[in-house]
């Protein structure tokens, strides 16, 4: 088929006025004009869509999906307090209620133009219910509060994948994640990162989140104190930066780090020189009284950046583009073409996946958004004040249309009532809280 707009955003080059697609199943032929296009493949179902910007499937680089039944459950509070909260509700979901919630948050995503997702899951059902809704992206198992020793077992209980390269490529793919510094130790901390490289996979830390992670790791105390001895019993306080600790154990390289509030001129330089790419949630850490992460530093250091929602416990919602627009309130010195990069192709690259996702460019998977905007000179600048849930119009993943007309392709009164169960068995955990 042939797809076409008033302006195409391949985020591999500059944009198109009156570009469209060219796709055949699964994948992406050719790229160009409307017109050129459909000249050269008469027989070829084509479609415009007039007053639209194209764009590539957005990358949401940092999700949580299976606690997306969890959202205005546990209000915007400091993160330890929030905490709290949230791990009670955790301990009570099963595997059929991550599954619900990550259908639903797999839902929210496509509705508001995302195709690809850095996901951090407890086993494989955020992976499967993303898939079934036609979401890719990497899917990391996260593991905490265990022995070094205990890993390979307790990452087979969970169903990782034992072959090595068995989750390297295609739509959906595999990591891990040991949470924090604080909830692991550093020897699962080392453990975890010898898994991602021995196997190929992404390995993905939430690093310099809280001003409550800099007491700990800088002092030995405060809020998450208990919880390092809870949850790391090797874990001793390093007297000095979350980034500098990890890059201290080997573990910064390849990484992808996420939130990255707390860092200085100095951990910057160490993520520039280590870390495969940082993602930035800035609503996620506005509602944890986290603070801002440094984007203009970041950016002008030459940092890989890309923007994630977090879970959509500790936000609003899971609009990428709502998040790309904090971003620029707090990063203004961003270019519009960077920021929709950081979207796009900087958020696969971040990931490792830009072999396949995006870019709207021959050979890649045919993840194609469109957004309603007005007549513009400046696409880039259209799509990031106006682009969002509210606007999309249609959306195309693996060449199947997920999204048309703004409402979904396919029934989902099921992904519903089983969130609403989930949510429910959520809710009576934080009660009894």
């Amino acid at each position: 088929m042939i797809v076409g707009g008033d302006w195409l955003l391949t985020a591999a080059g500059d944009p198109i006025r009156g570009g469209a697609v060219l796709t055949q199943g699964a994948r992406i032929q050719a790229v160009g004009t409307f017109a050129g296009l459909t000249a050269a493949h008469p027989s070829v179902a084509a479609e415009y869509y007039r007053g639209c910007v194209l764009t590539p499937g957005l990358v949401n680089a940092h999700t949580h999906l299976s606690l997306t039944v969890l959202k205005d459950l546990a209000p915007s509070a400091p993160l330890p307090q929030w905490l709290r909260g949230v791990t009670k509700a955790i301990l009570r979901m099963g595997h059929d209620d991550f599954a619900a919630s990550a259908s639903l948050g797999a839902l929210g995503c496509l509705l508001s133009g995302v195709t690809v997702v850095g996901d951090i899951a407890y086993g494989p059902e955020s992976l499967a219910a993303s898939a079934d809704e036609g979401l890719g992206g990497v899917f990391c198992w996260e593991v905490l509060g265990l022995d070094a020793d205990d890993l390979p077992g307790e990452l087979a209980e969970r169903e990782f994948p034992a072959e090595i390269g068995a989750c390297t490529s295609g739509r959906t793919r595999c990591g891990v994640s040991p949470h924090t510094p604080y909830t692991s130790g550093p020897r699962l901390l080392r453990a975890t990162h010898t898994v991602a490289q021995k196997h190929h996979v992404a390995y993905v830390v939430h690093v310099a989140e809280s001003p409550a992670e800099r007491e700990l790791l800088r002092g030995g105390t405060g809020p998450f104190a208990d919880t390092a001895r809870r949850l790391a019993p090797d874990f001793a306080p390093p007297r000095m930066s979350p980034v500098a600790y990890l890059e201290s154990l080997g573990v910064l390289d390849g990484a992808v780090a996420v939130h990255c509030v707390d860092v200085d001129a100095a951990d910057i330089a160490l993520l520039k020189r280590c870390a495969r790419g940082v993602v930035v949630c800035p609503r996620s850490n506005a509602y944890l009284h986290n603070g801002e992460p440094p984007i203009s530093a970041l950016y002008h250091a030459g940092v890989t950046l890309a923007i994630g929602t977090d879970s959509a416990a500790s936000n609003t919602d899971l609009d990428l583009l709502s998040e790309a627009r904090a971003v620029r309130r707090i990063g203004p010195t961003v270019t519009s073409h960077r920021l929709i990069r950081m979207l796009t192709a900087d958020g696969a690259k971040a990931l490792g996946i830009d072999d396949e996702f995006g870019t709207l460019e021959p050979g890649k998977q045919a993840d194609i958004a469109v957004f309603r905007t007005e007549r513009t000179p400046d696409p880039e600048t259209a799509v990031l004040r106006q682009g969002g849930r509210d606007t999309l119009e249609a959306l195309c993943t693996a060449g199947v249309w997920r999204v048309r007309d703004a409402r979904p392709c396919f029934p989902i009164g099921s992904i519903e009532r089983a969130g609403a169960r989930a949510r429910a068995i959520a809710e009576r955990a934080m009660e009894n809280a």
